[in-house]
């Protein structure tokens, strides 16, 4: 392997998340534009084990999924009582993996069988402590709750013959989950890697240590950068990224949503501490990962930072300062609006994700670079040529600051750094302009297929669709109609819309969402489609469309299965 395919450039193709204040990507870049913290008291059944006479108040806040504990068990041939028995980030990841999937237009049937790796960041076991601290358990037990079932489930259900890694750097786990497949796509061992992150707040042992010993703050409330912030506030969540080499992306016509130039992590050695990070090796690692994709420091606009809210933040902002020193002996132009480097962190609306907060914040870089927007919530800072820090910048608007395309892409960097000293970091660039799809369909009118369980399922599959459709992001409807066909599981409950253009689509899905009959098909490869058949959607066009678009994810039916078992105490 030369050297260049080692540090070839690679493509996020598809995100999804379960995170506070977004079931989605969409309604997590609204949460994110509005700014407002997401945090809130923590339920009593999340509290397990918890004293708050030894431990504090810093574990009473957290910011939570609201409907964490549910779960579309049927669509994952879970049975009700194994489900019961899963850990609730299992469950998730099953759905956001297949949302992923989606969003990549990639139809999970055709990974089967292929060596897709899956690695997963993940640092808690809340479940698990939950069952072990009140004495239950079940045949189940083992599978729902061990770390490596994150990841060994995803690859067991999706038939997926890569590795399978559930990676635990604590903090900075979901980073370093996408540096680990990183390696592994610029070596050749795989061609597509699924990277995950995830943590649930289930109990409540890991809450009051972490109070305990002053992590957490006791007032609940998180201030990255600020001289007055006295802790972090947990937040929980599960995302799910489909990453691939760039050039294998574009042949295949994938939606690139970013372009990966570095990806890397190291650890402090003894700088930091057992617990405390250190700015030499932080600047040492942004400094090994640029240099992945030969980007200079200046071009780079934002910063999605680490920063918690903890005193140690203002380690952060030392390391840049001192990495940007060695690039340049004076002032520099930074490529962020109004020169600048402009540093944010998603911690301040939904909290510390821990083994998943790389993740979220790799996913709120990339909805960065996909809106040309910065988010203008708690803790916005911009850093001028001459490095130094301005709180709340003039430039700053209510909900974001744009970031206009200019000669060169777009470019920022996410970082992650454990509290063990683990560190992670990703250099993102703004992909290329994606080419019009240019498909020629070969009738009057284009088939639009869509599918579901059953036909509840399928009309909730409709209803979502015809919302999406209306909106302003529609993507052209030859592009539509392929990754429909194409990028999709096509499952038992079917219906097709014919339409050539949006409104004609949209209307004819509203009809199905809402109990139409549709009319009878005439073409008799659709009809046998339509009967459960497969079809080479190809032969239905004079020239297929050459990529496929972001479309929604499965609407599932989820239904509460609990946060944690509560029954089969273990006989003593």
């Amino acid at each position: 392997m030369t050297k260049n395919a080692q540090l070839a450039p690679l493509a996020i193709v598809g995100m999804s998340c379960r995170v506070p204040g977004g079931d989605d990507v969409d309604e997590f870049w609204e949460t994110l534009l509005a700014g407002r913290p997401a945090m809130g008291p923590v339920p009593a059944e999340r509290l397990v084990g918890y004293d708050a006479e030894v431990a504090g108040e810093g574990g009473l806040t957290a910011a939570l999924v609201s409907d964490v504990d549910t779960f579309d068990a049927g669509f994952f041939d879970v049975v009700g009582r194994m489900a019961v028995w899963m850990d609730p980030q299992q469950r998730l990841l099953l759905e956001t993996t297949w949302r992923a999937l989606e969003s990549a237009g990639i139809a999970p049937s055709s990974l089967r069988g292929q060596e897709v790796g899956v690695f997963v960041g993940s640092s808690t076991s809340d479940f698990r402590d939950g069952m072990i601290s009140t004495g239950v358990l079940d045949r189940y037990s083992l599978t729902g709750s061990i770390a490596a079932y994150l990841s060994n489930r995803v690859s067991n259900f999706f038939d997926l013959r890569g590795p399978s890694i559930t990676v635990d750097t604590a903090c900075s786990s979901g980073l370093s989950a996408l540096a680990l497949a990183a390696s592994g796509l610029r070596a050749g061992d795989f061609d597509t890697a699924i990277v995950g992150g995830s943590n649930v707040y289930a109990s409540g042992w890991l809450t009051g240590a972490l109070a305990h010993m002053g992590a957490l703050s006791p007032t609940g409330t998180c201030r990255p950068f600020s001289d007055d912030a006295n802790g972090y506030v947990r937040g929980e969540g599960v995302l799910c990224f489909v990453v691939k080499r760039l050039d294998d992306a574009l042949e295949a016509g994938d939606p690139v949503l970013a372009i990966i130039r570095g990806a890397a992590a190291n650890h402090d050695g003894r700088a930091g501490g057992l617990v405390k990070t250190d700015s030499g090796s932080q600047a040492r690692l942004l400094r090994r990962t640029l240099a992945q994709g030969d980007v200079d420091p200046a071009s780079l606009g934002y910063l999605e930072a680490h920063a918690p809210g903890t005193k140690l933040d203002v380690e952060e902002l030392n390391g840049l300062r001192e990495l940007v020193r060695e690039h340049a002996a004076g002032p520099v132009r930074f490529a962020g609006p109004g020169e600048r480097l402009w540093i944010g962190t998603v911690k301040a609306v939904i909290g510390h994700l821990e083994g998943a907060a790389g993740t979220a914040s790799l996913a709120k870089a990339v909805l960065v670079l996909g809106n040309g927007a910065i988010p203008t919530g708690a803790g916005i800072l911009g850093m001028n040529g001459d490095l130094e820090i301005h709180d709340q910048p003039a430039e700053v608007a209510q909900g974001s600051v744009p970031w206009e395309p200019g000669d060169a892409p777009r470019r920022l960097g996410v970082s992650s750094f454990g509290i063990g000293g683990s560190n992670a970091h990703v250099v993102l660039e703004e992909p290329p302009a994606a080419d019009s799809p240019d498909g020629s369909w070969g009738g009057t009118s284009m088939v639009f297929p869509i599918s579901g369980t059953d036909d509840d399922a399928l009309r909730r599959v409709a209803a979502r669709l015809a919302e999406f459709v209306a909106g302003p992001t529609t993507p052209e409807p030859t592009a539509t109609a392929w990754t429909l066909q194409t990028g999709r599981d096509h499952l038992t409950a079917r219906a097709v819309v014919r339409a050539s253009t949006n409104e004609e689509l949209r209307a004819g899905l509203v009809l199905i969402a809402e109990g139409v009959d549709a009319p009878e098909e005439t073409d008799p490869r659709v009809r046998e489609w339509l009967g459960g058949g497969e079809i080479d959607w190809s032969k239905l066009w004079h020239h297929p469309p050459r990529r496929r678009v972001r479309l929604p994810g499965y609407p599932f039916l989820r239904t509460p299965y609990g946060i944690a078992p509560k029954t089969r105490k273990v006989a003593r």
